[in-house]
């Protein structure tokens, strides 16, 4: 089989592996899910930076001004794992752990030229995933180590943005960019717990549909071979959420909808040009989560990333980076994310890229059941493998 049939296999194998499992953590599931950081392999091995670096069609998500240095079609597409395990430690000094892993579908892009200073691009890609699950028994307080009972929380769910855009270069220093973004998706957070002496299980079922529409805008100033400094806003939109809630003894169902946070970036590139090529990139995030309006106290967040890349020969580099995430729900939740990479080029048009991530979370919260502060240390892992056609 030569190596093109291999390729293509792998990436089918990949694209069926790529269904949801249960995963990510119980923050993002009680609020609006947890953001994904670094779309395209490439971004996450470099930390997650995009806005002045990114040099493939997976900038269309982040800083679609990117997409002017294309000058060939191009095909990309990355699928990853996530691994995720919870250690809880109660106020009695009991630990468990809780582990989940699951398929991650990251981005699928498709980009064009569509002249000699403009780009088209069409996507697909996560924002904000809900996938977590989480059981654990129930014992009689009053006679140790009697299993009286068990509870349970599942939540499913991602929002999409399905996203369309472009690229132009007005002069030879500058390029420009803009997306528009449909966002769509479905999230379901349940809630069950059963008393074996008194069927049946109690069920609590939350469920919800978003959908609107945000745009991106973006610029890259290229000044020379080895500087770019790029910027970014992403618009605030309205969302439409209709959420219906099911209870063991009624139902009630009502729409709401809530204003998605205004955002905006910053970030420069410096590439070393000697025998061997070397990129480093930092960006910086803003994002005004208190403007979400929908009955909650958000704040605004604060990210920070930054990550090098160096080629340590013309068809493999290497990537490391990380990156810092404030939760939006509350300033005291911050998650730090350590990344790294590889980069592998096939030919003039098959070229793969590996990423890794491992992060951390510490905080004080009432775990998944509600019923006393609990310290909960979470470690984050995602390994992402993806792959670029260029024709």
């Amino acid at each position: 089989m030569n190596r093109g049939k291999i390729t293509f296999v792998l990436v089918i194998i990949l694209f069926f592996l790529a269904s949801p499992v249960e995963a990510l953590t119980y923050l993002g599931v009680s609020h609006l899910g947890d953001p994904i950081s670094g779309i395209g392999a490439r971004s996450l091995g470099m930390g997650g930076t995009s806005i002045a670096c990114a040099i493939d069609s997976s900038s269309l998500f982040v800083n679609p001004s990117c997409l002017g240095i294309l000058e060939k079609k191009e095909l990309s597409l990355a699928l990853g794992i996530a691994p995720v395990v919870e250690k809880v430690a109660t106020e009695d000094e009991l630990t468990y752990f809780n582990s989940q892993w699951y398929f991650q579908l990251n981005s699928v892009v498709v980009a064009v030229p569509a002249g000699r200073k403009f780009n088209l691009a069409l996507g697909l890609a996560p924002l904000y995933d809900n996938h977590y699950q989480h059981e654990k028994s129930i014992f009689n307080s009053g006679s140790a180590g009697e299993k009286i009972g068990s509870a349970s929380i599942n939540g499913k769910g991602t929002l999409y943005t399905y996203s369309l855009g472009g690229a132009w270069k007005p002069m030879p220093y500058l390029y420009v960019g803009g997306t528009i973004n449909f966002l769509n998706g479905e999230s379901s957070l349940k809630n069950s717990s059963t008393i074996y002496a008194s069927p049946p299980t109690a069920i609590t079922e939350l469920k919800s549909r978003i959908s609107g529409c945000n745009f991106t805008l973006g610029g890259m100033l290229y000044f020379t071979d080895e500087f770019r400094a790029g910027f970014v806003v992403k618009t605030g939109g309205k969302i439409h959420d209709r959420w219906k809630a099911d209870y063991p003894t009624l139902t009630e169902e009502g729409k709401t909808e809530p204003k998605f946070p205004l955002s905006y970036g910053l970030g420069v590139a410096y590439t070393f040009i000697d025998e061997i090529s070397t990129t480093i990139a930092a960006e910086i995030i803003f994002s005004e989560w208190s403007g979400f309006k929908s009955g909650t106290n958000y704040r605004d967040t604060f990210e920070f990333r930054i990550g090098a890349e160096h080629y340590l020969r013309d068809a493999l580099c290497l990537r490391y980076g990380l990156y810092f995430q404030p939760f939006y729900g509350s300033k005291e939740f911050q998650m730090v994310s350590f990344t790294g990479g590889l980069g592998y080029k096939f030919n003039d048009i098959v070229s793969f890229d590996f990423a890794g991530e491992f992060g951390k979370r510490n905080y004080y919260g009432d775990a998944a059941f509600f019923e006393e502060r609990q310290r909960i240390d979470e470690t984050v892992m995602r390994i992402l493998v993806a792959i670029r056609v260029q024709r």
